[in-house]
C-alpha cells in the first residue's frame, strides 16, 4: 500500500507542490537470482522467499516564471524475511539485491524568453546496492552520483528537438569495482556517458 500527504501553496515566491509518501510491499515467493556457494555451480532464478520492502519518499516541485526546480528523495529498506529457499536453508538472511537504501534526485529547468528553448541539468545519487554474499561477506556495488545535461527546442507546434548527455562525467564505469574483498565486472554494468538526440513531429 501507499499512503501520501500532499501540500500545495507558495514557498519562496514559487508555486510549490510537496508530497510525502509511505510505501510498503510484501511479496510471497519473490523470484531472485540464486548463486550457490559452490565452484562453477550454475545460477538460477528461484522463488526465493517472502520479501518485504518499506520506505518513505519526499517530492518537492517549485515553479517560478521561467525556472522549475524538482527534488526527490527516497529511503527504503528491503529484506528476505526468512530466506528458506523452499525449505533448503542457503546460509544467510539478506537484503534484496539491486535495491539501494537511499536515492536522491534534483532537476533544474530554465525556459528562455520566446518559449522555444528549454535547458536542464539533473543530479542523481544512488546509494550502494547489495549484490550477494561470499563466505558471509556482503558484496556491494559502490554508490553512484551522476550529472545529466539536456535541452528541448520547439521549432513550431509540430517539430521539437530533444538532445543531451547522460552521466556527463562518465561515472558509470566505476561500478565495475565492488566494495569489499571481492571485485569483478558487474553482472549489469552501466553504460557510462551517453549522448542522445530525438526529433519529434506531431500531426
Amino acid at each position: 500500500f501507499d499512503f501520501s500527504i500532499n501540500w500545495q501553496g507558495e514557498m519562496a515566491k514559487a508555486d510549490t507542490d510537496t508530497s510525502l509518501t509511505w510505501f510498503q510491499r510484501r511479496s510471497k515467493n519473490q523470484f531472485a537470482l540464486w548463486q550457490p556457494s559452490v565452484p562453477n555451480a550454475p545460477a538460477s532464478y528461484f522463488p526465493m522467499d517472502d520479501a518485504r520492502v518499506h520506505g518513505i519518499e519526499l517530492i518537492q516541485n517549485m515553479k517560478w516564471q521561467r525556472l522549475n526546480l524538482s527534488m526527490a528523495g527516497t529511503w527504503q529498506t528491503s529484506k528476505y524475511s526468512g530466506n528458506n529457499m523452499g525449505g533448503n536453508y542457503n546460509g544467510m538472511k539478506s537484503n534484496i539485491s539491486y535495491t539501494p537504501e537511499w536515492v536522491w534526485n534534483a532537476r533544474l529547468d530554465y525556459l528562455f524568453p520566446g518559449d522555444k528553448l528549454n535547458v536542464f541539468t539533473e543530479y542523481t545519487y544512488t546509494d550502494k546496492q547489495f549484490l550477494g554474499a561470499d563466505d558471509n561477506n556482503g558484496k556491494y556495488m559502490q554508490a553512484l552520483s551522476t550529472v545529466d545535461l539536456g535541452l528541448k527546442y520547439a521549432f513550431d507546434q509540430n517539430w521539437k528537438l530533444s538532445a543531451g548527455v547522460n552521466d556527463l562525467f562518465n561515472k558509470g564505469y566505476d561500478l565495475r569495482q565492488i566494495i569489499g574483498s571481492y571485485s569483478s565486472t558487474l553482472a549489469y554494468p552501466l553504460a557510462g556517458r551517453m549522448y542522445y538526440a530525438t526529433m519529434e513531429y506531431k500531426f
